[in-house]
This record gives C-alpha cells, structure tokens and sequence, in this order.
C-alpha cells in the first residue's frame, strides 16, 4: 500500500459516522471489561446486573432486563446464574405476585471495591489526554447523546 493510500485511509477514518465511532468504542470498551471481570469469575453482563443493582438497589427482573436493553429468558440465565453463586438473591414482589425482586446479597461486599476500581480504570483510560474540565464536558456530551438516543427508542 502507498503511502498516499494510507493518508487516503487515514483521512476517511477520521471522517467516519458518528454512530460507527461509537459502535467501535462501546466494543473496545466491552473488551476491556470482559478480559477484567473474567479475573473476578464473572461474564460482563453479569458484571452489569451486579453493578446496576448496586447503584440502584433491588429492582424486579423486568426493570433490569428493560435497563439493559435485554430481553427476558436470557437475563433470567443471568440472574440464575449469579443467584446460584449467591451473588443475588430473588423474592416474589409483594405489590405483584407475577413480579420478582432481585437485590444483592452480602457475598458481593468484598468484591464492590474491585467492581468501582474497574469502572474508574476504564473511564480514566477512555479520558486519558483530557484535562478535567474536557473529561467533565466529554462526559456531559455522552449523557446528551445517551438521552436524544433513548428518546429514539
């Protein structure tokens, strides 16, 4: 390959859709967390049922799945999964008998600190070459993407 194809490549890679940029982070992103969590035993959608529970307590398994953006007979794997670990525990809903309550148990404790510690490391290394105020704008951004996007769904 030439040289002037190479620029040519270059040029259009810096020019590519917005939603292909983001496609290409939430994968490496993705990447980094499956090779972090498989140390701790965990799958990374595991990882993100664990982690959502922790930052919004006990919730029915349908809120999860719809947080997710999972369908239900394979968040139900999930959670039997992580219940056989003794990682979650389920309960019916009082307020509806056909709804089940998943929140987390005190065997998840030791590994809370290492569950923040590997969110910290990811968006430090996705902000590494920002000053704070470009990493709190940055931020900022992805939450404005996030909400047009979720309204569009």
């Amino acid at each position: 390959m030439s040289t002037q194809d190479i620029a040519s490549q270059q040029s259009r890679r810096q020019d590519q859709p917005v939603s292909t940029l983001i496609h290409e982070i939430s994968l490496m992103v993705a990447r980094l967390f499956n090779r972090q969590v498989k140390e701790m035993g965990l799958t990374r959608t595991q990882w993100q049922v664990l982690y959502l529970l922790y930052m919004n307590g006990e919730q029915t398994q349908t809120s999860i799945a719809d947080s997710l953006m999972m369908a239900k007979p394979p968040l139900g794997k999930v959670v039997e999964r992580l219940e056989s670990a003794g990682w979650i525990a389920r309960h019916q809903d009082t307020s509806d008998r056909r709804a089940k309550m998943v929140r987390l148990t005190d065997k998840i404790d030791p590994m809370l600190k290492s569950l923040e510690d590997l969110v910290g490391d990811i968006g430090r290394a996705a902000t590494r070459g920002m000053s704070a105020k470009e990493a709190k704008e940055f931020y900022r951004l992805l939450k404005l993407v996030h909400a047009n996007l979720l309204s569009e769904n």
